[in-house]
């Protein structure tokens, strides 16, 4: 993808992490059909090629807006201008909290197949609310991180939403990695 466009701009979107999906689709759908590689089969082979890395752009772009924590990952990058977030911290007392579950779903593993499964479902859920909140926390902090932008904007200021806010979207970023990770584990997958 071209420097001078970003995944928002080629969907018609504004640049915020609160996206309209409606929007989203109708314009995946449009892009899709006026790009697809397959009506380009007879053209010249440079029209080809552009139509070719035009669909990929827009598969990446459209993977990348309906991921949240993906599209959270890249607007983050943006509004921190290159200013160094911590991409390892976690809130107080999280990564305990995660040792002890990890711990407990080993335990699990090590159990006779059906033995504790209320239990691992227990955790599943309890896990799968965590990240509701956390993408719930995520919204809000981008929310006012953008509100600070767009005053910034107004006032003809640089935008520079405040580090500490930035940091805390991207420990919120940090947690949910780890709660897929405990996830996959519950699920028997293991990615660690």
């Amino acid at each position: 993808m071209s420097e001078s466009s970003d995944h928002f701009e080629r969907f018609g979107l504004p640049r915020r992490y609160a996206i309209d999906r409606k929007a989203l689709e109708a314009a995946y759908e449009r892009l899709t059909l006026a790009h697809h590689p397959d009506f380009f089969a007879t053209a010249p082979a440079a029209v080809r090629e552009q139509a070719e890395r035009t669909a990929a752009d827009v598969n990446e772009g459209y993977r990348l807006l309906c991921d949240d924590a993906a599209r959270a990952a890249w607007l983050l990058e943006r509004l921190a201008h290159g200013r160094a977030l911590n991409a390892q911290a976690l809130p107080a007392g999280f990564l305990d909290e995660m040792f002890a579950l990890q711990e407990e779903v080993e335990e699990l593993d090590a159990t006779a197949a059906g033995a504790d499964d209320a239990r691992r479902a227990e955790l599943r859920r309890e896990a799968a609310a965590k990240l509701v909140d956390l993408a719930a926390e995520r919204a809000a902090l981008f929310a006012t991180a953008e509100r600070q932008t767009e005053r910034e904007r107004q006032t003809e200021r640089e935008p520079q939403p405040e580090l500490e806010r930035l940091q805390a979207i991207q420990s919120n970023l940090n947690c949910e990695r780890y709660l897929q990770r405990l996830l996959g584990r519950l699920d028997g997958r293991r990615d660690d």
